[in-house]
C-alpha cells in the first residue's frame, strides 16, 4: 500500500451560504482600536463612492489624508463631474482597506457621510501638501517638492471633506480564526488549514 493511498483525503467544503448570511463582519469581528487607527490614517487604498446626475453611483480611487480624525480628498473641479455631483447631491461614502492579498489580513474602513467641498486657498494648500508627503514621499529636495506641489495645488482644484454620519470596520482574519464548524464550509472541512 502506497503512502498516498494511506493518507486521509480531505473533505470536499461544501459552502453553507445559510448560516454564513447571519455572520454580521462590523459587529462581530470589528478591528482592534490600534489596527484601525494605522489603517485609517497611514493606508493608501482608498475608493469614493457618490451619485452622479443621472442617479448612478461613481465610485473612484482616490488620494486622500486625515486631519483630525476627517478624511480629506483632493478633485479637480473643471473638466471632472465629481465636485459638481457632490454639490448637488452630498451623500458620500469611503472605503479605505488594505490590499487585502492575505485572506488573513483583510481588513476594511466604510464612513458613509456627507461632503463638503472647500476652494479655500489655506486649506487647500494644507491638504496638498500632506498628499504630497504621503504619497510621494521619494519626492526629495524642496525644488522638486515645490514643483510636485505646484502640479496638484492649482487653481482647478477643490478638496473635499467627508463628514460621517456613520462608520463601520472590519477584519475578515478575525472572522477566519473564529471559524465554528457549520459557518462556513460544514463541521467535516477544516478552514484553518486551508489558509496557512
Amino acid at each position: 500500500m502506497t503512502d498516498s493511498a494511506t493518507e486521509q483525503q480531505a473533505p470536499t467544503p461544501v459552502f453553507d451560504p445559510v448560516k454564513l448570511e447571519t455572520v454580521n463582519a462590523g459587529k462581530d469581528y470589528p478591528m482592534e482600536p490600534e489596527e484601525f487607527k494605522k489603517l485609517f490614517e497611514h493606508n493608501c487604498y482608498c475608493e469614493m463612492a457618490h451619485i452622479n446626475k443621472n442617479g448612478f453611483p461613481i465610485v473612484t480611487p482616490m488620494f486622500y489624508v486625515v486631519r483630525n480624525g476627517e478624511i480629506w480628498v483632493s478633485s479637480i473641479r473643471k473638466h471632472r463631474h465629481k465636485v459638481m455631483d457632490l454639490e448637488n447631491n452630498p451623500k458620500v461614502s469611503v472605503c479605505i482597506h488594505n490590499d487585502g492579498a492575505n485572506l488573513r489580513h483583510q481588513k476594511a474602513i466604510l464612513v458613509i457621510g456627507h461632503a463638503e467641498v472647500s476652494t479655500d486657498d489655506p486649506i487647500m494648500r494644507e491638504i496638498h501638501w500632506a498628499i504630497l508627503d504621503k504619497y510621494w514621499s521619494e519626492v526629495k529636495g524642496e525644488e522638486q517638492r515645490q514643483v510636485a506641489f505646484d502640479a496638484i495645488h492649482t487653481p482647478l482644484r477643490a478638496v473635499i471633506r467627508i463628514v460621517p454620519d456613520k462608520t463601520l470596520n472590519w477584519d475578515f482574519g478575525k472572522m477566519i480564526n473564529a471559524y465554528t464548524p457549520g459557518v462556513w464550509f460544514r463541521e467535516a472541512y477544516d478552514m484553518s488549514a486551508k489558509f496557512i
